[in-house]
Parts: C-alpha cells; sequence; structure tokens
C-alpha cells in the first residue's frame, strides 16, 4: 500500500464533525475510539481478512464502514452498521470468481442496506476509467496482450484498508419516530437490540427509514434532503461517542500462514458534548 493511504484514512474520517465541535483527537493506545482504522485487508492469492467491530460501551452506536481499495484510495463499499449496547459485528472479505472481492456475514448486527446471505461484491464504479497500468509495464503490457488485462478495475477491489466512524448515538427514551407504521411502538434503539435469541427485534425499520417506499422518504431519508443534511430523529441530542474497537486476522489456509492486528482507534474524534449526529 502506498504511503498515502493512512493520511487519506484518517483525513476522510476527520470529516465527521458535530456543531461546530472541535476535538483534540488523539490515537489511543489502549486501541478504543470513535473512529478505527484498519490498514490492510487482502483477499488476493488465496487470502482472506475476518474483521471485527465491536462496541465496548452500553450505548447505541451508529456507525459508518467504508471498505476503500489501495491503489488509489477509492471506496468499494460503504454500509451503515448500527450496534446495540455491547454489541459485537464479525464479515468476512474474501476473492470473487471474476477476481474480485466481496464481504459476507452471518452476523445479524443491523445494517443498511441489509447484507444479503451470499454477500455483496465491491464495486469499481468510483475509478472505472482510471488508467488501470503504468505506461510501458512490461508485466501489465504482457498482461494485455495475453488478453488477461483487467480493463474493468475489479481486480483493484482485492487489497485495501477499512474506516469505520462512528455517527451518532440512538436515544432508547425516544419517542417513536422512524418507524411509519408504529404497529410494535418500536423505537429505534429498541429496534436494534439483541433479544434472547441473539437476533435484534427488527432491521427491518431501519432499512424503510433510509428508503423510499410507494413514492414516500423514509423520515431519515427524508431529514438527509433537508437543510441539515442529517437523518437524526431518535439520537441522542449530546454527543456520548467513544469506545468502539476493532481487529482484523488476513489468513491463507492454502499456504497454512495468518498474522492479526488491532484497529488504530482515533479517540476524542468529536467533542464531548457536541450536538446532533452525522449520519
Amino acid at each position: 500500500m502506498n504511503k498515502k493511504v493512512l493520511p487519506l484514512a484518517v483525513g476522510a474520517a476527520s470529516a465527521v464533525v458535530m456543531s461546530a465541535a472541535h476535538a483534540a483527537m488523539y490515537i489511543n493506545e489502549r486501541g478504543t475510539g470513535e473512529t478505527l482504522i484498519y490498514p490492510f485487508y487482502s483477499a488476493e492469492n488465496g487470502n482472506n481478512t475476518l474483521v471485527n467491530i465491536a462496541n465496548t460501551t452500553t450505548d447505541t452506536k451508529a456507525v459508518k464502514v467504508r471498505i476503500i481499495e489501495a491503489q488509489n484510495s477509492q471506496e468499494v463499499l460503504d454500509f451503515n452498521l448500527y450496534l446495540s449496547p455491547k454489541d459485537h459485528y464479525s464479515f468476512s472479505i474474501s476473492a470473487t470468481d471474476d477476481g474480485g472481492a466481496k464481504l459476507v456475514t452471518g452476523d445479524n448486527s443491523c445494517t443498511v442496506p441489509a447484507i444479503p446471505a451470499d454477500g455483496v461484491a465491491f464495486r469499481s464504479t468510483k475509478y472505472i476509467g482510471d488508467k488501470l497500468e503504468t505506461k510501458d509495464d512490461p508485466k501489465t503490457d504482457a498482461d494485455e496482450s495475453k488478453g488477461n488485462f483487467d480493463n474493468t478495475g475489479i481486480g483493484r477491489t482485492q487489497v485495501g484498508y477499512i474506516e469505520v466512524i462512528e455517527m451518532g448515538q440512538l436515544d432508547p427514551a425516544a419517542a417513536v419516530t422512524i418507524d411509519k407504521t408504529k404497529d410494535s411502538e418500536t423505537n429505534a434503539a429498541a429496534a436494534i437490540k439483541h433479544g434472547a435469541d441473539g437476533k435484534p427485534a427488527n432491521c427491518e425499520i431501519l432499512v424503510n427509514a433510509w428508503s423510499t417506499l410507494a413514492g414516500l422518504d423514509g423520515v431519515w431519508l427524508g431529514e438527509s434532503k433537508g437543510a441539515t443534511l442529517t437523518g437524526d430523529s431518535e439520537f441522542l441530542a449530546a454527543w456520548n461517542g467513544g469506545g468502539l474497537y476493532g481487529y482484523a486476522t488476513v489468513i491463507n489456509v492454502p499456504q497454512g500462514a495468518s498474522f492479526g492486528y488491532d484497529a488504530v482507534a482515533i479517540a476524542d474524534h468529536v467533542a464531548a458534548g457536541a450536538t446532533g449526529s452525522d449520519m
């Protein structure tokens, strides 16, 4: 990976700033924070990467997960993840038959959009059209002459890094707002919470809040189109972030090799007491 990857990751994470709050953010050596940077994933040459995200707090959190390819720091997948108190979310990154990569999870924590059972393939749409080879590079020229040149750029999705950015905390005492049917009178925090069976109460409420159904925008989607550009109904009014922890393992079963690492944790990314959320 080139040297600009981590600075770009931290810079992108720095965009999450609440209501004129200025935080003295720092890398927390204890491993917890409001932003996590996983500096490396790989699905090439038989590698698989196993990624874990943990909420060590008693708050209900909304976080953004971004998968970014290494060559030019372009996003290949992103989704919202909603973590109940003390929740843990895990997924794997592996190769696809077409030479790309995909995310697969058996975890049932709520995501928007929902992750299909067979996973979701990474996309090259953010950079398609970029120059994909170095001029006069003998290796790529030879590959192209053999018909092996990847002119879709999908191969770039196999290596990169990951950002996990806390966006806000849901209020467990909030009046029901995003559930338009209100059949169960379930607010967002209750919908995310895992029951005795280990499953969240109703992830569909959150998906609908970010969707357009029968021509009508869900509550969060509608709010995001407004002047504040956020969807923050049912969120805590005062920021209470931090306490995210992450780790990953890159494993190659055929070679019998693996290594693991803790994610880089950035604490105080948002000043305590800042107002609102950044969805």
